[in-house]
């Protein structure tokens, strides 16, 4: 579904992305897993055209992603990022029907559309009409979804869009999100710095490093034949607290 062949992406001299050769399976959750660094964000804003590579090329579908496609190609995407990035002057409902009313959509179309959205975020159709201050966070990552979801694109693009949460409302996102993602049948990409979700929602988990690819495929090769000690390293180093006090107890 989105191929990046041999692309890199420096900023002055910081190199973001290295020489990247990356395949995302269409209809599968590919999770983007990395150190503070390693090029996830980049890669996101790299597949949508919010960044345009120094070199190498970004094909999305059979459409090279270049300035004069990437209007056309944004609209078969749905991109959402931590704490949701909603315009705090628009209401929850303005926020979700934003593109479509650009696009010219019939008024009962939106409607509709957003009368499915909510249902399937499980959001109080009541808070569509508060402003995105007046929302918590759980609330605001649903109708960020929501707009994401509002063109019933192809591919969702998610950067860390749970990071900021309370790790209560964070579990419960987590699981109504993998449920959407099932149910839809999307592409997805999801940004994480953290191993437990990557291995929750990824079908595939690519790990990086320094702006190029340590190892990627299911969670459970990552695990048990890892490529190199940076892959053991970094897995180790995301043990939870709860494991050392159980080894501590033993």
């Amino acid at each position: 579904m989105i191929t990046l062949d041999a692309v890199s992406k420096r900023y002055g001299d910081a190199v973001a992305v290295q020489d990247l050769s990356l395949s995302v399976p269409a209809e599968e959750t590919t999770v983007l897993i990395g150190p503070s660094g390693s090029g996830k964000s980049t890669l996101l804003r790299l597949m949508i055209g919010l960044t345009r590579p120094d070199a190498g090329t970004v094909v999305v579908g059979d459409t090279t992603l270049t300035a004069a496609t990437a209007p056309s190609l944004r609209r078969r995407m749905g991109y959402v990022i931590q704490e949701g990035g909603l315009f705090p002057h628009l209401t929850g409902r303005g926020n979700v029907a934003l593109m479509a009313r650009h696009l010219g959509w019939a008024a009962d179309r939106i409607d509709d559309r957003i009368a499915d959205l909510t249902d399937l975020v499980q959001l109080d159709p009541d808070r569509l009409e508060q402003y995105p201050p007046e929302l918590s966070g759980g609330q605001r990552q649903r109708v960020s979804l929501m707009r994401a979801l509002m063109l019933d694109p192809d591919v969702l693009l998610l950067d860390e869009p749970l990071g900021a949460l309370d790790p209560m409302i964070r579990a419960d996102l987590q699981d109504d999100l993998r449920a959407i993602f099932r149910r839809l049948g999307k592409t997805v990409v999801f940004v994480t710095h953290d191993i437990g979700e990557a291995g929750f929602f990824g079908d595939r988990v690519v790990l990086l490093r320094s702006g190029e690819v340590e190892q990627q495929g299911p969670m459970r090769t990552l695990l048990d034949d890892p490529a190199s000690p940076f892959v053991t390293d970094f897995i180790q180093a995301q043990r939870g607290p709860l494991e050392h006090l159980h080894e501590d107890r033993e």
